[in-house]
């Protein structure tokens, strides 16, 4: 696998080894791509401006395949997870700046699947969701910081039918049905 760095100019993508230009990528407006060059197989790293690391992905054939990392302009890594043929595929983790986790959960095939967890900045969990086949379904449930139920929505394939909401002590406080 190639070890590879990359520009981008406008719409415009270059790929580079040793500095030498491998492949040119022309991105259209109309979200096709025209890939000019190699091919690219192995870990692409991409720089801003100031030197420092924004991202690091890795292809196979063109194609995104395998982990990945975002990083902030400040060098904190700001998501991380994994591809398979371009699409999402695994565990992903967004990050607040100070390290702590900010969202959690699993991609099949380009689609969130199974629990999705959201924090607040202090590592609280603020909200847990279920996805099934990309669509939000069953019970998501909504935290105040201090770890303590405010509601709980239900949807069935992506649609809401219900929430039910919570006083500071946990008790029912209303009912909506939609």
């Amino acid at each position: 696998m190639a070890e590879y760095t990359a520009k981008i100019y406008s719409n415009i993508q270059v790929f580079y080894i040793d500095d030498e230009e491998v492949a040119k990528w022309y991105y259209n407006p109309d979200g096709t791509i025209k890939k000019d060059g190699k091919k690219i197989n192995g870990t692409v790293r991409m720089y801003n401006e100031k030197g420092g690391l924004s991202s690091e992905l890795t292809y196979k054939d063109n194609e995104l395949e395998g982990h990945y990392f975002l990083f902030s302009e400040n060098g904190f890594l700001e998501e991380e997870g994994s591809f398979k043929k371009n699409n999402l595929n695994g565990a992903f983790k967004q990050f607040n700046e100070n390290g702590s986790i900010k969202i959690e959960g699993r991609y099949k095939n380009g689609k969130r699947e199974g629990i999705f967890k959201l924090y607040y900045p202090s590592g609280i969990l603020e909200e847990e969701e279920n996805y099934k086949n990309g669509l939000i379904e069953g019970e998501v449930k909504n935290y105040a910081e201090d770890g303590k139920i405010e509601s709980k929505a239900f949807y069935k394939k992506g649609k809401l039918k219900k929430i039910i909401y919570y006083d500071k002590d946990g008790n029912l406080q209303k009912e909506e049905k939609f």
